[in-house]
């Protein structure tokens, strides 16, 4: 059993004393994991960087089984985001989500693409909020991708496309003032940026962490409550 794919880098874990076992997102093969020779060695430590981008070929003899990787790099970010702390969280946390998020081997092409290109603009881009702004993006698509899609664009109660103030907490539905109104207390302030059509140039940082803490409670609520696991701390720590 062998398959050849393109793949990011997402997850290493150390075995024996120079050996790996990494885990990838791949375009065809969604998360995969597999064990590679000499990982750590000093030879090839420098490739295996979370983020990096590689042409993957990936053998064992049943497809179940734990295969191995032989691995191509095809793009290393060096120290792009080791020296921007802002990017490293951002890498750092993306990586982390999708890692505990999904499903090993279902074909998650359209956010390998979108997590792709997430990468590449931190690589190119120096500007912290729209860096900011794209992970935001790309973290709801990744919410949508496992099954917990914010529908944000009526109030679940009445229709209406008006006044949206709130969120279930329990739907990730939107609703509108009127009906919200007695239950405020107990309902999610839907953040600005998500009741109007505003351009980036008028959104801030503070905008944006508000819809992070957003969607950090349906992460912990849908998927790290139900693994019993705690909520990246790299993470959270994009909120503050």
């Amino acid at each position: 059993m062998q398959w050849e794919d393109k793949g990011i880098l997402i997850g290493i874990k150390k075995f024996g004393e120079t050996d790996i076992i990494a885990t990838f997102i791949t375009f065809e093969h969604g998360l995969s994991k597999g064990l590679i020779k000499g990982g750590i060695s000093k030879k090839q430590k420098p490739y295996f960087q979370i983020g990096n981008f590689f042409n993957l070929l990936w053998k064992s003899r049943l497809e179940e089984q734990l295969g191995f990787f032989t691995c191509e790099a095809s793009k290393i970010f060096g120290a792009t985001f080791f020296n921007d702390e802002l990017k490293l969280k951002i890498l750092s946390s993306s990586t982390s989500l999708l890692y505990d998020c999904l499903a090993e081997n279902q074909k998650y092409t359209s956010l390998y693409n979108s997590t792709k290109s997430l990468i590449l603009l931190l690589e190119q881009n120096d500007n912290n909020k729209e860096n900011l702004y794209a992970y935001l993006q790309w973290e709801k698509n990744l919410l949508s991708t496992i099954g917990f899609a914010l529908s944000l664009d009526k109030c679940n109660a009445t229709g209406t496309c008006e006044n949206l103030c709130y969120i279930s907490p329990k739907t990730g539905y939107a609703i509108c003032e009127s009906a919200g109104r007695p239950y405020k207390n107990k309902l999610l302030k839907m953040p600005r940026i998500w009741q109007y059509d505003i351009d980036i140039q008028d959104i801030n940082i503070d905008d944006i962490k508000e819809c992070l803490k957003i969607l950090s409670y349906f992460f912990e609520k849908h998927i790290y409550a139900e693994k019993n696991k705690p909520f990246p701390y790299i993470r959270k720590g994009l909120e503050n």
